[in-house]
Parts: structure tokens; sequence; C-alpha cells
């Protein structure tokens, strides 16, 4: 079985109206990032890399992750520094930050803390064979499923890469990979993703490639992996004016940095990722050039979480 694609049909219409995001600039420049409220506080994970995404297995230069508390711009730590392509996953008392073994590519590693400051870590699973990039964790009634951007094999992923397949574990424990005749989509580019299950669906946020090099994010859902949803309301985010625009909480920006901002030709609004935060949705994404000039923009909603993912399918 292959996933099928739900789109519009002559007979749809829309009940909603497009969802209203607020973009308020530039805040980070560095990469692939995760926000979350830790104790009140809004924090983010950030992967830290000078090289920009060249020579990702150069283990001379030193390339991490970050917790950054984002009002105050302070770094609370550094961890990672042997995997890539972080991303952070929060469970009650304990963050998580999971990232691609920097060398093998075919293995995910699992960070964790209760403070934030000490980390513990280990090898969540290997897959030879594979070649991994980015990845989401969620949770739900069933246990953890993991969506995993994956570069290779061809025969699994396509000839358009890169693509998502998932895996599944009770425990983050044991893991078991779902059919790779379930990747999605196989047709196309889809990559950067992020991943929750809320109300009964798995919603996935994916950067696709448009015409001409252009980027941007489109929101799917999902029950069974089987048949996908196109939201009705996508793109989520285009490249803007307000992508060069410095944020209140922009942190380690400086002035060379910025001025290169001003002048980057940012065809890309990608890597989004967000939480409830002060009664809003706050949202991060990523805008750059697609060849090693990136950084990181924030952004607001009204609502929450739930009802924001929900509002681009009614």
């Amino acid at each position: 079985m292959r996933a099928q694609e739900v789109n519009y049909d002559a007979k749809t219409t829309r009940s909603n109206r497009y969802p209203k995001i607020t973009k308020l600039g530039v805040c980070s420049p560095y990469g692939e990032e995760t926000p979350f409220v830790w104790n009140g506080k809004l924090m983010r994970m950030e992967l830290r890399d000078p090289m920009k995404g060249w020579e990702q297995t150069d283990t001379t230069v030193d390339k991490d992750a970050i917790i950054r508390d984002v009002e105050t711009g302070e770094i609370i730590s550094h961890l990672a520094s042997d995997s890539y392509y972080h991303s952070a996953y929060i469970e009650g008392d304990t963050a998580y930050v999971l990232g691609v073994d920097l060398l093998s590519r075919d293995t995910i590693r699992i960070y964790s803390s209760k403070d934030l400051i000490h980390w513990d870590n280990r090898v969540l699973f290997t897959n030879p064979g594979w070649v991994y990039c980015n990845t989401g964790l969620t949770k739900g009634p069933d246990g953890y499923v993991l969506m995993l951007e994956a570069a290779e094999p061809v025969e699994y992923v396509g000839n358009h890469p890169y693509t998502f397949v998932f895996a599944t574990s009770p425990d983050l424990q044991t893991w078991t990979h779902m059919d790779p005749n379930l990747a999605y989509p196989m047709d196309r580019y889809a990559g950067a993703p992020w991943f929750r299950y809320s109300n009964g669906w798995y919603y996935a946020i994916m950067l696709v490639e448009l015409p001409c090099v252009r980027y941007t994010n489109y929101l799917f859902r999902t029950k069974d992996f089987v048949n996908w949803e196109v939201g009705n309301y996508n793109p989520i985010l285009m490249p803007s004016e307000e992508d060069h625009i410095l944020s209140p909480n922009a942190a380690d920006i400086t002035p060379e940095f910025f001025a290169e901002i001003q002048n980057c030709f940012n065809i890309n609004n990608s890597d989004i990722d967000m939480c409830d935060y002060n009664g809003k949705v706050y949202i991060n994404y990523l805008c750059g050039n697609q060849l090693g000039m990136y950084y990181m923009c924030e952004a607001e909603a009204e609502g929450t979480v739930a009802s924001f993912l929900a509002s681009y399918f009614e």
C-alpha cells in the first residue's frame, strides 16, 4: 500500500479565512530550532553551525545544539556536538533533543535533561543503508511516532529527495519502522518536518519546493499514515520584507551579520516550529538562500497551536 494524498475538489468550499500570522523579525543567526516553555519561560533549542551547513562532517569546527532563554538571549547550555539536524521534544519534566549522527547519517541519537544544563545521551536506533536529516517526534494515543526526513535509499524515498518515513515506539527505547512504502510524499521534494499529534490527527508541516528555486511550508494531516489531507490555506508563510527587520528578541546578531541579512536574496521561509506561549502561538522559522546563508525569524498567531492547526482544514 502506498500513501495517498487527499486534496481539494470542485465541491470544496471554505468556512474559515486564512490564519493571520504576524511576523516579528530576525531573532538568531542559527539554524534548525524548537521553541518550548520551561518553568514558565520561553526557551529555544537551536542548531549552532558556523559552517552554515557546509562540510557537516568536518569535526574540526565546533557545531552543537544550544538552549537559549528567548527573553534574555542567554545561552543556557551546549550539547549534542556529535550530531546534526537537531530537534527538541518536551514531556513532563524532561527535555529531549534528537540529532542525526554526524558521521554515519543512519543513526539517531537522543539527549535528555531535567534541568536543561546536564544532558545524558544514547543511540536511539541505527538503520543501516538509510540517510537521515531532520526529525520530528510526537506522542499519540498508541505511543511515540518519529517523523524522519530521508535522502536514501532511492527505492523507498524516490528520485525527489527528501521525503518522510516513520518509526514508532511505546517507550522511546524499542522502535519499529513503518512500512517504507508509506513514505510520503514520493513524487516531490519535502523536507524540514514539524510534527504534532492533536485532537485525533497527526499534523505535519513540510518544506516544499516551488518552481524557480523557491521554498515554503505546507501543512498536512493524517490519522492512519495512508491518507494525507492537504491544508486548505497553504502555504503557511512566504518570504517578505518583514524577514529583514530586527526583532526585539534578537540575540547574537552582529551589525555585520545584520548587514548581510539586508542584502540576502531570501527565497525561503522554512523549518517552522511553534509552541503555545502567553496565550498565543509562538512561531520560529528560517530564511535564506538555500546556498549557505540562513538566519532565524519569529512570528506569532492568535489562539493555541491546536486551534491554529485545525483552522487550516476548516
